[in-house]
Order: C-alpha cells, then sequence, then structure tokens
C-alpha cells in the first residue's frame, strides 16, 4: 500500500465511484474539493480517508489490503481519527473477530422529496447565508470544520446557512461534503435553542439549494441519532441503507 500523489488523484476517480457505503466523501478528495488521502496497492485496491476522519475502501478489498489497513489505520496511532465506513459484508466479517475494533450503525438517507420551504416562526432568531463575517460565531460540533481544513477553505467550496440569536450562534446546516453529484449536508443546533424547528427550516433551504445546483442532498447519521432522524425525514429523505463503522476501540 502507497499513498498517492495529489497530483495523481483525479486518476482515482472511478474508485471512488466504486465506493458503494458512500460517494461524496471519496469524490470530494479526488476532485480537489476537500482534503483527504488516498492509498492504493498494485492490486487495484483503494482506500479514500477523509480530513473528518471516514473512511472508505473501493470495491471489496482482498484480505492482504485489509490487513493492511487494519495495522496501519484502524489500531495505530493516526494524525486524525480513521472510521471505516462499510455497507460491505466481507469487509465487516474480515475484522469480527477483532477486540481491538468498535462496530457501529450509520443510515445513509436518499432524498425522495422536496418538502415546502419552512421558516422559522420565533422572530427572535435570524438566517442568514454563512459568511467570512458569520463564520467565527459558529459553536458545536457538526460545524464547516469538521469536514473542512479550515474556514478559508469551506468559504471557496462549501455553503450553507446561520441562525442567529442577538447576534449569537443558534443553528447552522452547511456542506459537510462536496461532489460533481451530491451534497451532503451537516447540522448544528446549540443545546439552549433547541426544539424551534431550526434544524428542519436550515436542511429545508439547503435541500433547496443543492436542487438548484443540479445535484443530489444526502443525508446520514449514527443509527442512535434520533433526532437527526427527525429531521432528516421532515425535510423528505428516507433511509435507503444501513452501513458499517469499523473503528478503534477506546473502552
Amino acid at each position: 500500500m502507497k499513498k498517492i500523489n495529489k497530483t495523481n488523484y483525479i486518476d482515482y476517480i472511478e474508485a471512488a465511484r466504486g465506493c458503494t457505503a458512500n460517494q461524496v466523501y471519496p469524490l470530494s478528495i479526488v476532485t480537489g474539493v476537500q482534503t483527504g488521502d488516498i492509498y492504493a496497492d498494485d492490486g487495484g485496491n483503494v482506500l479514500f480517508w477523509h480530513y473528518c476522519g471516514f473512511a472508505y475502501i473501493s470495491w471489496n478489498a482482498d484480505p492482504n489490503f485489509l490487513e493492511q489497513v487494519y495495522r496501519e489505520f484502524l489500531v495505530a496511532d493516526t494524525e486524525r481519527r480513521f472510521f471505516l465506513i462499510t455497507d460491505s459484508d466481507f469487509v465487516t466479517n474480515y475484522y469480527k473477530n477483532q477486540q481491538s475494533l468498535q462496530f457501529d450503525k450509520r443510515l445513509e438517507y436518499e432524498h425522495i422529496l422536496i418538502s415546502e420551504k419552512s421558516s422559522i416562526p420565533d422572530k427572535q432568531f435570524t438566517i442568514e447565508r454563512i459568511t467570512e463575517d458569520n463564520i467565527g460565531c459558529v459553536r458545536g460540533r457538526i460545524v464547516p470544520t469538521f469536514s473542512w481544513e479550515n474556514d478559508k477553505a469551506f468559504l471557496e467550496n462549501g455553503f450553507g446557512y446561520i441562525v442567529r440569536k442577538d447576534a449569537e450562534f443558534a443553528a447552522i446546516a452547511f456542506s459537510s461534503a462536496v461532489s460533481p453529484e451530491e451534497v451532503d449536508i451537516g447540522v448544528e443546533t446549540a443545546e439552549v435553542c433547541r426544539h424551534h424547528g431550526l434544524a428542519s427550516c436550515l436542511a429545508s433551504l439547503m435541500c433547496e439549494d443543492i436542487r438548484a445546483q443540479g445535484k443530489t442532498p444526502v443525508w446520514a447519521h449514527a443509527e442512535s441519532n434520533e433526532g437527526s432522524q427527525k429531521t432528516a425525514i421532515s425535510v423528505g429523505f428516507k433511509p435507503c441503507k444501513v452501513n458499517t463503522v469499523i473503528k478503534k476501540n477506546t473502552c
């Protein structure tokens, strides 16, 4: 397995499309929209490792490649987190007896319904597009810095909306990953501002923008995240598959 030079990333576009668990994150890497690493061997096995830590293997890798991934990424100390996301029973079964690993489920959605544009009934909140002037007030975990290397990269290649209350951050929805065909939506609401319909309103605006660009909205979350599931369904998403997330066991 070798690390691929960034000048050769575009050569791996078909391999990125071969990531059946998810394509938007691998494609965001090969097209240079977002930061990430690509590793490959002479047997056609390819690993995509996004800046946010999400990793995907193209097609069904052979055991030798999976063993290298295990030793070099899944149990090693890495520069950033490493979450291998797969829909392959072969890949999952290869690792399932490793006590050093943890296995979770991740729901993936397809957008099947264009919902009516929603608005925030509470006038104490104001909606703005994310700009250089307001991105500095964003707080939380699922925010642009989750999947973009820095604010500059996001403002150049991403987009989204922010809600503020008295100039303070209340909620955000943004492009967590961007490919030529899809945009993955990230959403975060400040705890004190929940239950005001902010997430659904912003997610609806994002879906409208993404469709206007001729792309498809993408949504995914940990199986246990009921709040994200309710938001997704409210703006026209439907669960389409369950992926497995394989990561280092920290217990």
